[in-house]
């Protein structure tokens, strides 16, 4: 099957929510959503005017204010290439791997991601998003990134499921967030791997045409099936390299005690 990428993302596995049914769900959980996990860098506070929520974003990060300032002129120069889309998108596999490399190499549970939606799927995501999306004065990263009609990037990527999701104003839905498992549980032997994730492409298209037709009693979105794939953190000598040569004394203390 051919898939179309929407982007590469950071995201940090989280742990399964409490309204989430513990006897499906794993206790780690990767999703595309941010309702589920945290994904990297947020733009809405490096593209926004609040210097209180960049201070917490900075301690958040554990970064000084040196690296943090460092982090935002290199968001902002790769904005203006179209590295960076918003919001939280990277347009290619390497974008991703230099940042989280440059600047988050100390926080060893991000995982470097990109999705793809099955190919005969992207009129009808594009034709969605045109009637319903919030009028945004440009299109978001993810709608760049299907337009653009390219497959995810698979050196090195290793597929490790799928998610039904559904996209609004630039930011994706996960039927977990609607506890939607419960529902898949009665009709369907409903099952997830070890990541929190479909196992196959037919149970994901079931399970996306079954939310679909519950209507309102989900997000107002239109669900699809979504694979995932993850790619390894480059972790050689070459790479640490480039991530000290940014890091000060505070930061290189940080990173000595995430990864001792």
């Amino acid at each position: 099957m051919n898939y179309l990428s929407a982007g590469n993302y950071l995201i940090l596995p989280t742990p399964r929510k409490e309204y989430m049914d513990k006897t499906v769900v794993p206790k780690s959980v990767q999703s595309v959503s941010e309702c589920s996990c945290t994904h990297y860098p947020d733009t809405s506070i490096l593209w926004g005017e609040s210097e209180v929520k960049k201070e917490r974003y900075m301690e958040q990060l554990a970064l000084s204010l040196n690296t943090f300032q460092l982090l935002e002129q290199w968001v902002e120069e790769h904005r203006k290439t179209r590295d960076v889309l918003f919001p939280q998108v990277f347009s290619n596999l390497d974008a991703a791997q230099t940042f989280v490399n440059r600047f988050l190499n100390h926080l060893p549970d991000i995982r470097i991601i990109s999705i793809g939606l099955p190919e005969h799927y992207k009129v009808d995501f594009l034709e969605d998003v045109d009637l319903f999306s919030s009028k945004n004065p440009e299109p978001y990263g993810v709608e760049k990134m299907l337009s653009q009609h390219l497959s995810p990037d698979m050196d090195g990527a290793k597929k490790i499921g799928y998610e039904v999701l559904g996209f609004d104003s630039g930011l994706f839905h996960s039927y977990l967030c609607n506890g939607l498992e419960r529902d898949f549980n009665h009709p369907f032997n409903f099952s997830l791997n070890s990541r929190g994730l479909i196992h196959t492409f037919e149970e994901a298209d079931c399970y996306s045409n079954y939310c679909n037709e519950l209507g309102e009693a989900t997000e107002s979105v239109l669900w699809f099936p979504w694979a995932i794939f993850e790619y390894e953190r480059a972790k050689n000598s070459i790479n640490l390299a480039k991530a000290f040569s940014v890091m000060d004394q505070e930061d290189k203390k940080r990173w000595n005690r995430a990864n001792n």
